[in-house]
Order: C-alpha cells, then sequence, then structure tokens
C-alpha cells in the first residue's frame, strides 16, 4: 500500500507539471498565432531598416526589464510557507522600487543609446515604452501569488489574452502607418489590459508593509536574481547589440528579421516552459520531493526540446508562405537560429534547478560562463554577415553546454564521493 501511495503521488505531480505546461503552451499557441500575424504585417509594411530599428528598441528594452524577474516574484513564490505574509506585504514596497528605477533609467538613457547607434528613432520607442514600468506594481504581487499556487489556468487565459492585445495592437497601428511606434503602442496596451485583468485574482491580498529587516533580505536575494537575470538578458541579445554595431542596417534588419521568426518564436514557447516549471519545483522541494521527480522533469523537457527541432525543419516551408518574398535570403539563418533555441532551453533548466536550491552563486557562475563564451565567439570570429552571426551563435551555444557538464556533473559528483570516502 505504501508502495501503492508513493507511485500515485509521484504520477500526480508530474500531471501537475504536465497540466501547467499544456495550459501555459496552449495559451502561447493561440498567442503566438497573433504574434505571427504580427510579424508578417511587420514585414510587409516596415524596411529592413525600421525593421532593425524596431527590433534593437525592444532588445533594450527586455534588458531594462530584466530587473522586474530579479526582484521579489523568485522569493514569493519560492519562500517557506511563515515567511509568505511577510515577503508579500513587504514585496509591494520593493517592487514600486524597481520600477521607478527602471522607467527613470531607460527614459533617461534613450537619447546615449541612440547616439551610439546613431539612430534618433531608438529614442522615441525606450522613451514611450518607459511609462508601461508604473503600471506592473500595482498587480504584480497577486501575479506571483497566483505562480506559487500553481493556479496556471487562472493565469495563462489571461497572460495570453493580454499578449494577443498587443500583437493586434502592432499589427493595427502599423497597417494605420504608425511605422516603428507601433510596437511601443503594443506594449503599452499590454501593459493596460495586464493591469485590468490581473487586478481582480482569486490570491489573498496581503496588503503593504516595511519592515526594514525583511526589505533588507529580500534586497539582498534579489541582488543575487538581478546577477543572473543581467547575465542571461546581456547573452540573449549580445548578437544583437554588437550585430547592430557591425553591420549595415538593411543587413542587421534582415538578421533580427530572422532572429524574430526563428529563435524568438522557439524562446518564447521555452519561456513558458520554464514558466511553469520553476513553481513547480518550488512546490516540490518544500515538500522535500525534487531530486525525485528530477529525471522526470528532464524526459519532459526532451519533449519541448523537439518542438524546436520540427519548426527548424518547417522554416524553409512556412517562411515563402507568410512573408513577403524580400525576406527569402533569412530562411537558412532562421533555420540555424531556431535549433539555438535547444541548448538555451537546457541552459535555463539547470540555472531553474540552482536558483529552486537556492544555490545563486552557482546559478550566476554559470550564466557568467555563458556569456563569457558566447561574447568571446562573436569577437574571435568578429562575423560581418547575417548567417556568420548565426552560426557563431549556434557554435557558442553548444560549447555552452560543456562547461555546464563540468560545474554541474562532474563536481557535484566529485564532492559526494569525498564525502562517502
Amino acid at each position: 500500500m505504501q508502495l501503492l501511495h508513493f507511485f500515485r503521488i509521484q504520477f500526480n505531480s508530474v500531471i501537475e507539471l504536465l497540466s501547467n505546461t499544456i495550459w501555459l503552451l496552449s495559451a502561447e499557441f493561440v498567442a503566438k498565432t497573433s504574434r505571427i500575424f504580427t510579424i508578417i504585417v511587420l514585414a510587409a509594411q516596415l524596411s529592413p531598416m525600421s525593421y532593425g530599428t524596431a527590433m534593437l528598441a525592444l532588445a533594450f528594452h527586455d534588458v531594462f526589464g530584466l530587473l522586474l524577474r530579479a526582484g521579489v516574484g523568485s522569493q514569493i513564490i519560492n519562500c517557506k510557507q511563515h515567511q509568505l505574509e511577510n515577503f508579500a506585504k513587504n514585496g509591494i514596497v520593493i517592487q514600486w522600487g524597481i520600477c521607478l528605477t527602471i522607467a527613470i533609467g531607460q527614459f533617461s538613457s534613450a537619447n546615449y543609446f541612440s547616439s551610439l547607434y546613431d539612430n534618433d528613432d531608438i529614442t522615441l520607442l525606450l522613451q514611450t515604452m518607459a511609462v508601461i514600468y508604473l503600471l506592473y506594481p500595482w498587480v504584480s504581487i497577486k501575479i506571483f501569488l497566483l505562480q506559487r499556487e500553481n493556479k496556471m489556468r487562472w493565469f495563462s487565459i489571461r497572460n495570453g489574452l493580454c499578449v494577443i492585445i498587443e500583437n493586434c495592437t502592432i499589427a493595427i497601428a502599423a497597417l494605420l502607418g504608425a511605422d516603428i511606434l507601433s510596437v511601443a503602442l503594443g506594449k503599452i496596451a499590454f501593459s493596460i489590459f495586464w493591469l485590468l485583468l490581473f487586478s481582480f485574482s482569486p490570491v489573498k491580498s496581503y496588503g503593504v508593509g516595511c519592515k526594514p529587516f525583511i526589505i533588507h533580505q529580500m534586497l539582498k536575494t534579489s541582488g543575487k536574481l538581478f546577477n543572473t537575470e543581467f547575465l542571461r538578458g546581456i547573452r540573449l541579445h549580445a548578437d544583437t547589440f554588437i550585430a547592430g554595431r557591425l553591420l549595415t542596417p538593411e543587413l542587421f534588419g534582415f538578421y533580427t528579421f530572422a532572429k524574430n521568426a526563428g529563435v524568438g518564436l522557439s524562446q518564447s514557447i521555452s519561456q513558458v516552459y520554464i514558466g511553469a516549471l520553476f513553481p513547480y519545483l518550488c512546490k516540490l522541494e518544500r515538500k522535500g520531493q525534487l531530486l525525485v521527480q528530477q529525471k522526470k522533469v528532464f524526459v519532459i523537457s526532451l519533449g519541448i526540446g523537439l518542438l524546436f527541432v520540427i519548426q527548424a525543419l518547417l522554416a524553409p516551408i512556412y517562411v515563402p508562405i507568410l512573408f513577403d518574398e524580400k525576406w527569402s535570403s533569412a530562411i537558412p539563418i532562421i533555420t540555424i537560429l531556431c535549433l539555438v533555441a535547444l541548448p538555451n532551453l537546457i541552459i535555463d533548466i539547470v540555472c531553474c534547478m540552482q536558483r529552486v536550491t537556492e544555490q545563486y552563486h552557482r546559478e550566476t557562475f554559470t550564466r557568467l560562463v555563458c556569456l563569457f563564451i558566447s561574447l568571446v565567439t562573436l569577437f574571435i570570429f568578429t562575423p560581418s554577415e547575417p548567417m556568420e552571426f548565426a552560426l557563431v551563435i549556434f557554435f557558442s551555444s553548444l560549447f555552452c553546454l560543456i562547461p555546464i557538464y563540468l560545474i554541474n556533473v562532474i563536481k557535484p559528483f566529485s564532492n559526494n564521493l569525498r564525502t562517502v570516502i
């Protein structure tokens, strides 16, 4: 009976992960259907130069947004039950401080980034999108509590609806002649509906607190989380920032289109899976079942990875059908960039495991090594064509798996061996 009860617990646990993932992927599939429509409209309405400008501004916007993921979210999702009330009450104060910092930082630095790339349009986009950070703190704690309680069905439906609204706004604005400003208008629409839809989340409201000791404790952990999120974000966008300097504006537009149509779609699936995986692993860790479930998690992850391979194989088919003929030369680049998401998924899963077990220094070191390999590879080969950039990014991602194996497999094994001896 005990053995039967054990297997029932294991089965129910895996079903919960699959259910959360399926709900998030289903919402993501519907949202990405609208995203494909948006990419088609942008590809038709924007020139390669304008497309590259829009994607470069979004890359900078995403890097600033990394501070949001390095705030209190992971701590609220992962904390012990007796810590939850204090973390939720004081976390809102930290969230407001972070969001105000991001908004001011992005707005004030927009001119610098424009001068760096000799493109005044970047200023308009970054300063417009900086406003949305003033909306997030109102509902952020509720969203963290939803994820902690694994209410992914409630979360995914509303999040997917917000993404659809964003994509439709971008497409309509582009069709009406808003040009590159359409991407900023889409972000604003997303944020407004995000605020409206999540204001009535079915979670307990803890109010606001201001205990210096708790805030200091959370900020200390947030600093560690920011390090790893910053390193991850810089690595994901490093090729975009470097390509913007090395390639001509037209070639840069082709490369960013290929990245958006390739690894951009794959990466969104990966982020959805990690979004479902993290709260699930946190729950297992609180129950002391994490080690037992690790192998099953990696098996499920292989299934997610196969989606990227399928997308790479389908790229020569769907690109000519969906996009204008002027983008046809980007098909081989898209195929290669789709495969980049596979090693990136492995890296994200390993770091997710480290974060759940509060190995923040090891997670930061893992991200730092991956960033170092990516930057060194780019600087050594100094690619001058979009295809060269795609190949360098693909192989540098594969190279990152070697030190990750050494850091997270061989070293822990040797430590365990010494303990036994």
